[in-house]
């Protein structure tokens, strides 16, 4: 799995909360004006990260922060270099052979972490592409994370705040200006941002970005607003799935999210060799619009199809359809859509599939269709469905 984006109209900030909420292993490009900076990944946490200037290495914090010296640096170096199976990131190198503390290696990476997000923060031109099983990335970390027994992870929420905060504090002191206002030649440096006073600053999140505050005990979002990325929305139901309590729940949170992307959207249970018609937005039938009350018509499962293969394999599908099946036991009650493009995304139970929301265009012009990110939202309600019962 991968998708990209344009950080103009996706904040970075938001697709580093969706990787943990999503507790997703890759490893995240981001690409701008200066050069590219990667941040890697592990089940949701940071596990290593490539700041885009070359004189800020996970080596070179370690030395300054005396943890190590020059010398053990180069023969980690040397180790970590050598070609092989048994390859391994610098930092990994250096715990094993007993070379650096732990505390010492994790304060270091959280160091380097913390200097790549301050420098993108600054960007606001450019693009990022979220890569899932990407094996070779920057020199310092020919890896994926998967491979790895052992590793510093870094929680995200805790050092998005501490980046945020430092952030926010030297824009404010005009020590660091966003990137519209720098000069081509400005760089984010360690001195700069202070990051050795760093436990003597109060812990806060400042205003602008309260937005990143924990919401396990808020309800699921209402209708998205208007400019509201699909990234910031995916976060924010990730986010109230602790608080459904039932599959029906989760279920009409699914099709509120679906309908935000299309304008109909429909609820389809599966009960033996059919599926029954739930809960519907934007779909205009003799029954109302079915928000409210079950629309109850049957669509048969006994023959192939679309639908019967989604429902079977558990996978999304989103692209044309031409199925008679839909054609006569769906379209002759809801209508059929302008465009023949549809979305089917099925949520599990135990590995069958419990339900699938179905949906489409209706009368307007086709759209891309954030694919990936439906994916996530599909594999999460799952989780939440297998955990409710």
């Amino acid at each position: 799995m991968s998708f990209s984006g344009d950080l103009e109209h996706l904040p970075i900030v938001d697709v580093i909360q969706l990787m943990h909420s999503t507790r997703n292993s890759g490893i995240l490009h981001i690409s701008g004006r200066k050069g590219e900076s990667q941040l890697v990944f592990k089940k949701g946490y940071i596990v290593g990260a490539s700041h885009l200037n070359n004189g800020i290495r996970i080596g070179d914090i370690l030395v300054a922060q005396g943890a190590i010296t020059e010398d053990t640096l180069q023969e980690a170096l040397g180790i970590q270099h050598t070609p092989g199976p048994e390859r391994k990131p610098l930092i990994i190198t250096l715990l094993d052979r007993g070379m650096v503390e732990e505390r010492e290696a994790y304060a270091a990476l959280r160091s380097l972490i913390e200097l790549t997000l301050i420098e993108v923060l600054t960007w606001r031109k450019g693009d990022f592409t979220l890569v899932a099983s990407d094996e070779t990335t920057n020199d310092e970390f020919k890896y994926y994370p998967n491979e790895i027994d052992r590793e510093i992870n870094v929680d995200v929420q805790s050092i998005l705040m501490d980046a945020l905060r430092v952030f926010d504090e030297k824009v404010r002191d005009g020590e660091i200006t966003l990137e519209e206002e720098s000069e081509a030649g400005d760089d984010i440096t360690a001195d700069l941002l202070g990051l050795d006073a760093l436990d003597q600053i109060e812990r806060k999140i400042p205003g602008v970005y309260q937005g990143l505050e924990d919401k396990a005990g808020s309800t699921p979002r209402p209708a998205a607003k208007k400019g509201v990325s699909v990234v910031r929305q995916l976060n924010d139901f990730i986010a109230g799935l602790p608080t459904l309590t039932s599959p029906q729940t989760v279920a009409r949170s699914v099709l509120q999210f679906v309908n935000e992307i299309l304008p109909r959207a429909l609820i389809l249970v599966a009960r033996g060799n059919e599926a029954v018609a739930d809960r519907a937005r934007g779909i205009k039938t003799s029954f109302g619009d079915g928000i409210d009350e079950p629309l109850g018509f049957h669509i048969p499962l006994n023959q192939p199809s679309l639908l019967q293969q989604a429902l079977s394999s558990g996978r999304i599908y989103c692209g044309p359809c031409a199925d008679e099946i839909l054609n006569t036991y769906l379209y002759r009650k809801i209508g059929a859509p302008s465009d023949a493009s549809i979305l089917l995304l099925p949520v599990k139970r135990h590995n069958k599939t419990l339900f699938l929301v179905y949906a489409d265009f209706g009368t307007q012009e086709h759209q891309p269709v954030p694919v990936e990110l439906l994916d996530m939202l599909a594999e999460q309600a799952t989780l939440r469905v297998e955990a409710i019962h």
